[in-house]
């Protein structure tokens, strides 16, 4: 089961790296960041000037391969959004570690965006925005939800399945 499992994280790699040829991205640009990278990324977006609210539970840097590059660039992503359209005010960022899942939402302010000096990006996106993302989860088997979050909120959240190593 374990074969399987570790040959099904390998193929979902090898189709997102073909969607993004596909899609005539760069390839091998960055480094691939995991959930242990989730402090740096935040830090980065305090930088940016947001103020960053993170609930952080579980073990999150423990989850491992596919899941945890898919779980940071869907936080990245939700991070950019709210830096985006966001009206200022707390960035609210959940990562829940569970033994069956992993739990992330990104919640901020709608509203005029929230831009570094020059009015530049904050950090890079994968630019496929909500669809992307909702792509991604999907390949993963997960749950996906965007949308208003009350009169004044835009929410983000996602759950996805983890296997324990055990």
């Amino acid at each position: 089961m374990r074969s399987i499992e570790e040959s099904t994280r390998a193929a979902l790699e090898d189709l997102d790296y073909v969607l993004g040829v596909l899609r005539e991205e760069k390839t091998g640009a960055e480094p691939t960041r995991t959930l242990a990278d989730l402090p740096e990324l935040l830090d980065r977006v305090r930088h940016a000037g947001a103020l960053v609210e993170a609930d952080l539970s579980g073990e999150p840097a423990q989850v491992q391969g596919t899941v945890s590059r898919a779980a940071y660039r869907i936080l990245q992503e939700g991070l950019t959004n709210a830096l985006r359209h966001g009206a200022g005010g707390p960035v609210s960022v959940r990562v829940a570690a569970l033994p069956d899942g992993l739990e992330l939402s990104v919640v901020n302010r709608t509203g005029a965006a929230v831009t570094t000096g020059a009015g530049q990006r904050a950090f890079p996106t994968s630019g496929h925005g909500l669809p992307g993302l909702a792509e991604r989860v999907r390949l993963l088997h997960g749950e996906f939800e965007a949308g208003p979050d009350g009169s004044q909120n835009w929410r983000l959240a996602v759950r996805l399945p983890v296997r324990s190593s055990a």
